[in-house]
């Protein structure tokens, strides 16, 4: 049987949609780990909402013990109309004989950004590495199996169906898969086999042929991918429309003042909004009715028990770093309590460069170059926040700016309630058409999937 396997753009789909639209290399032995080369390399065009954007070129290598598994991603992102950003992914992994990861290599390069990651199986037990600014941090994952596919395309490729674990390294997240058969059909006059892999609340396509080779993959997002030969896979139009734009919800009633709006009442429709992180203090949902009130801060005693993991580190908010310790104590000096708050969000506000960035938010990068867009002002708000004892989170969903409502990324703070306050737009308290869908880690924020390129919003009043 011959064996092709590629990267799968799952992996694309969320760090393209949810890592850009709301908005580090190792300092030893750092690679590019380049382009692969040779007759046996696969292509694949990448294409967003019909426009070509980018490719994908793959290759495996039989060894002894399994396979190596070679991938390189190349994208021209428009993120907003007049602007672009070259984006790469490029992976070496290693396997079994059944295609279950051993072990990889994942670099990420944009414009001013590079991420390097390296990780190890060891039983259930997944170990991954990464560097941030010279500073070292590690993650570890426990299984549910010894047996974690390298590759969604391995598995659909070979007839595997189930639930199975996969790390998706561009958000250095494992998540659980479903993998269903969806019987024959044809494609450009071939036939094929199709299976249906749920991720993340929405079902991706994976087509395959009679050689077991992958021809087609896509998603209800707008993002798909095509077998093609190399010199067409090149062949790179760009989008014409940006990302940002692409991605808006227009709503037929406009809301004039959306700054200093304190209350939102809208229609949600064409998504299922089950499973996300929807109600909270300062919003509520009832059926497909959602009222959004201002919050603010309330006295209180201490900090209940319940909300000791916003205070505490995690790999991407790495509170307790001396860096970012240093740096919110530069900011807020003795400052406690709410006044704190506002002076780091008047702090990034004002000196963080507003600039489009394709990268996995870092607040200890964020610190060095003092740029990025929301997602970048969200982490960093949220380490610093925690570093001085204060209960915080990232948020994401949408906001209205203009004529609709966009993707964005904020942040809520603890102050006897939960408070969103939006460092990007330099709000203390974020305005009510500040929408959110879900909180939290990269892993929770892929759930964005479910909504994007589906969900209609009708604004029904507004103060």
């Amino acid at each position: 049987m011959k064996k092709k396997i590629l990267w799968s753009s799952a992996a694309i789909i969320i760090v393209l949609l949810i890592a850009y639209i709301v908005n580090t290399g190792r300092k030893t032995k750092k690679q590019d780990i380049g382009l692969p080369a040779g007759k046996s390399v696969e292509w694949m065009g990448i294409y967003l909402k019909g426009y070509k954007v980018g490719y994908v070129a793959s290759k495996i290598d039989t060894l002894k013990e399994g396979y190596r598994v070679k991938s390189y991603t190349y994208m021209k992102i428009t993120p907003m109309s007049g602007s672009e950003n070259e984006v790469k992914y490029v992976v070496d992994a290693y396997t079994d004989k059944n295609y279950n990861l051993l072990s990889f290599k994942f670099n990420m390069f944009s414009k001013g950004y590079k991420f390097y990651a390296e990780g190890i199986k060891k039983g259930k037990k997944l170990d991954i590495d990464f560097t941030s600014e010279g500073k070292k941090r590690h993650l570890t994952y426990d299984l549910k199996t010894n047996n974690v596919p390298a590759t969604i395309e391995g598995i659909v490729q070979f007839g595997k169906t189930g639930k199975f674990q996969f790390f998706d390294p561009t958000l250095q997240s494992l998540f659980t898969i479903d993998v269903t058969y969806g019987g024959e059909d044809v494609f450009q006059g071939v036939k094929i086999k199709k299976y249906f892999v749920e991720m993340s609340g929405i079902k991706i396509e994976f087509w395959v042929d009679k050689t077991n080779s992958l021809v087609r993959e896509s998603s209800p997002i707008g993002l798909e991918m095509i077998k093609e030969t190399e010199e067409n896979a090149k062949k790179i139009t760009g989008a014409p429309v940006g990302l940002y734009e692409s991605y808006s919800i227009k709503p037929k009633k406009k809301i004039p003042s959306p700054r200093n709006t304190k209350y939102l009442k809208v229609k949600i429709a064409n998504v299922d909004l089950t499973g996300l992180s929807i109600n909270d203090d300062r919003q509520k949902l009832s059926k497909d009715i959602l009222e959004i009130n201002t919050t603010y801060p309330k006295k209180y005693d201490k900090v209940p028990a319940s909300l000791k993991a916003y205070t505490e580190p995690t790999p991407f908010i790495p509170c307790n770093d001396k860096t970012v310790v240093d740096f919110a104590r530069k900011i807020v000096g003795e400052t406690k309590g709410w006044n704190a708050v506002e002076k780091i969000v008047d702090y990034l506000y004002k000196n963080i460069r507003k600039k489009p960035t394709f990268s996995i938010p870092d607040p200890i990068e964020v610190i060095k170059t003092m740029q990025g867009d929301c997602n970048e002002h969200a982490s960093l708000f949220v380490a610093l926040a925690r570093a001085i004892g204060i209960p915080a989170r990232v948020e994401v969903g949408v906001v209205y700016v203009g004529d609709g409502f966009y993707y964005h990324a904020w942040a809520g703070v603890w102050m006897g309630n939960w408070i969103s306050v939006d460092p990007t737009f330099g709000q203390h308290i974020a305005d009510a058409t500040h929408i959110k869908f879900e909180e939290g880690s990269f892993q929770n924020q892929a759930k964005l999937y479910k909504i994007i390129n589906k969900i209609k919003i009708e604004v029904l009043n507004y103060d």
